[in-house]
């Protein structure tokens, strides 16, 4: 394959800092000349290091970025320090905010790998109108169990089922977007019940699932997957848009 991507990746911490990697070294062999951009607009901190990989204290996706760039020299690695949210009002143009509509291109490659439903959801939501898109997400629900899903649109309608319409966590989210927080109310968020081997597991599903749909251009019947490491289980569904209507009528 030899067409050029642009691939976001967003959130940049657990199971971003690890795709980040996975996806910059396919890219640079099999899509030269492709763009990745990292988008976050967290910090590094101490407290990370037990499972995220980075090499300095500071803004998620520059650090990140600052990394890979120098192994990576055919691919564009771009950071971008904002948080990505639902709209930005006209009288509140901040910098370190993007619209989701804003953000989201035609034939992007996303990667929506915050820790957070609300933030996933305006993703989700601004897909749906963008014609060709794929939208990949994932994350650890409870400490050794989580999921990935990937939801694709092309020539304008739906291939995968939205996930909003599955998951009532992400129709209405029970967190808010740190986004759309306060310095200090971000302080204040709890850091979940992630672990380093399920958001590495995390990263290596989509990792798969892009090599499967992205770079060998196969049918993703599989676009749900879930999984318990503390089991050695894992289970995929079929998610198709046909087929979730023929089950409904």
């Amino acid at each position: 394959m030899s067409d050029t991507r642009r691939f976001v990746v967003v959130g940049a911490g657990g199971t971003g800092g690890w795709l980040c990697e996975g996806l910059a070294r396919m890219m640079e062999y099999r899509l030269p000349g492709s763009a990745l951009l990292i988008i976050d607009g967290d910090t590094f901190e101490p407290k990370n290091a037990e499972r995220q990989n980075f090499e300095d204290i500071g803004n998620k996706a520059v650090i990140r970025a600052k990394a890979l760039q120098p192994h990576f020299p055919n691919t564009f690695i771009i950071p971008d320090e904002r948080w990505v949210v639902e709209s930005v009002p006209a009288d509140k143009k901040e910098a370190q905010q993007v619209a989701a509509r804003d953000l989201l291109q035609e034939n992007d490659v996303i990667y929506a790998v915050v820790d957070n439903f609300a933030a996933r959801k305006v993703i989700f939501d601004a897909a749906r109108d963008i014609d060709n898109i794929d939208v990949f997400t994932g994350g650890n629900d409870d400490q050794l169990y989580g999921s990935v899903y990937h939801y694709q649109r092309r020539d304008g309608k739906d291939v995968t089922d939205h996930p909003v319409d599955l998951h009532p966590e992400l129709a209405d989210p029970p967190d808010r977007n740190p986004g759309e927080l306060s310095c200090q109310e971000r302080a204040e968020i709890e850091g979940g019940t992630q672990l380093l081997a399920t958001n590495m597991t995390v990263a290596g599903f989509l990792l798969g699932r892009t090599e499967k749909t992205i770079l060998n251009g196969e049918e993703d019947k599989e676009s749900e997957i879930m999984f318990d490491l503390g089991l050695g289980l894992s289970q995929a569904f079929d998610r198709t848009a046909e087929t979730q209507t023929a089950a409904i009528a």
